[in-house]
């Protein structure tokens, strides 16, 4: 599994990122947290919180870039990313991941 900033997964947030690197994540969806508590337990712990929300919706994923560098620098990424996927977060940027990112990933597992 690649490794940056000490973040296996995900890349470094001071890297370029094209489409295809974005597009091709490896992330261990076994390695997320099993139990995730709902954002009101660890949002306030988040990179994002408190920011406008609309950076994380964007309209495309070309749009998506600013929502995750604010996702590289998260100290509950991880738990982001299993609470989306758990309760079927299709919309926006959770995790470090676009919308695409995580069809992508449950998709691999299915």
């Amino acid at each position: 599994m690649p490794v940056a900033n000490g973040m296996p997964g995900w890349p470094s947030p001071a890297q370029p990122r094209d489409m295809d690197q974005l597009l091709d994540l490896d992330i261990d969806l076994q390695q997320l947290p099993k139990q995730v508590n709902p954002p009101d337990f660890w949002q306030e712990k988040a990179a994002c919180y408190g920011l406008d929300p609309e950076v994380f919706f964007p309209t495309t994923e070309e749009e998506a870039g600013l929502a995750l560098s604010y996702c590289g620098l998260c100290s509950v990424r991880e738990v982001c990313l299993a609470w989306s996927i758990q309760n079927g977060e299709r919309y926006g940027v959770w995790g470090g991941t676009t919308e695409q990112q995580r069809r992508r990933l449950i998709r691999h597992v299915a």
